[in-house]
This record gives structure tokens, sequence and C-alpha cells, in this order.
């Protein structure tokens, strides 16, 4: 499994993210989700052309955007925006969490859908079940940091908590999953 292509999936809705907190700083919480809210529409257009493909993913994180976006301005309450990220990794969380405590592993069956021809072994199948046990519980405790950030703490608090130290955390937990299997392949 490539674990970078969690990464990868997870980058796209943090570039409105980046934007907002940018914009934020400079001109205000209401002008920081209008230019987060453009971002998120030029990215899929931008994906719609380069690709000539139509990004699901994008797609809903952008009509989240517009929708949370929308809530935020209208009640002049920035609070709603910063919950997005925590929904996103809500959603992802429901879908991990299915993957390991229930016999229908959704992860799986779309992991096995990129990588056409190969077969994973039941010892494979077990590394990427305890993978995805541990991604679950790192996105359910960032996704509570992000709602706590967001209602009880800064904005700079929340822009770090709900951005970067995302990036942080999974750094950590890649860092320590080579170090381990260097280990394992060396204890062999």
């Amino acid at each position: 499994m490539n674990r970078y292509a969690i990464l990868k999936t997870m980058l796209p809705p943090m570039i409105p993210l980046l934007v907002f907190i940018l914009a934020d700083e400079i001109w205000g919480t209401k002008v920081g989700i209008i230019v987060a809210l453009v971002s998120g529409i030029i990215e899929y257009i931008y994906v719609l052309i380069k690709e000539k493909r139509s990004d699901r993913f994008i797609l809903a994180d952008t009509l989240l955007l517009v929708v949370l976006g929308g809530v935020s301005i209208l009640l002049e309450n920035a609070v709603f925006f910063k919950l997005k990220p925590a929904l996103i990794e809500a959603i992802f969380c429901v879908i991990l969490g299915i993957s390991v405590f229930s016999d229908k592993n959704i992860l799986l069956q779309m992991t096995k859908r990129y990588m056409k021809g190969m077969e994973l072994n039941e010892k494979g199948v077990e590394k990427m079940r305890r993978t995805f046990r541990n991604l679950f519980w790192i996105f359910s405790f960032h996704t509570l940091l992000v709602i706590y950030s967001a209602f009880f703490m800064s904005e700079r608090a929340w822009a770090f908590i709900s951005t970067a130290l995302f990036y942080i955390i999974f750094g950590i937990y890649f860092v320590f999953e080579i170090l381990l299997m260097k280990y394992t392949a060396k204890k062999r």
C-alpha cells in the first residue's frame, strides 16, 4: 500500500484552508472565507481542465466549502467554516471505522481497484487492517482537536491544528512505521 497516497488525497482540501488562513490574516474572516471558496472552485476547474476529469473528492470538498462558508458569511461566524476539516475527517473516520471494525472493508475494496492484477495474501490484508486501525485513531484524535480548536481556541491555534499539526502527526506516524518495518526486516 502506498502510504503517501493518503497524504496526496488529503492535500487538496488543505489548499482552501491555507488560502483562508492567509487571507484571514491579511483582510479578515469574511474575505478569507470568500477567497477560500474561490480557491476551491478554481482548484476544481483546474483539475477538470488539466486532467480532463471531474474529481469527485474536490467537488464534494468545494461544495462543502460553499455550504459551510456561506453559512459562516450569513451568520457572520467563522466557526462553520472552521469545522469543515473536522467534517471531512469525520467522514473518513466513518469509512475507516467500517473498514476496521466490521466485515465490510471499504478501503480494502477501493485499494484492490487500484492494485489491478496484484493479490494480497492474508498477512498483507492484516497489515493493511492494522494500518487502517491506526489511521482511524489518528483521524479521530485530530478531528476532535479541530472541533475543540474551532470553538475554544484562537484563530492561529485552529489554523495550526487543522493544517500543520495534521501533517506533523502523519509524519511522526509514517516515520515510526518505516522504522518498525526496518527493525522487523533486520530482525528476520
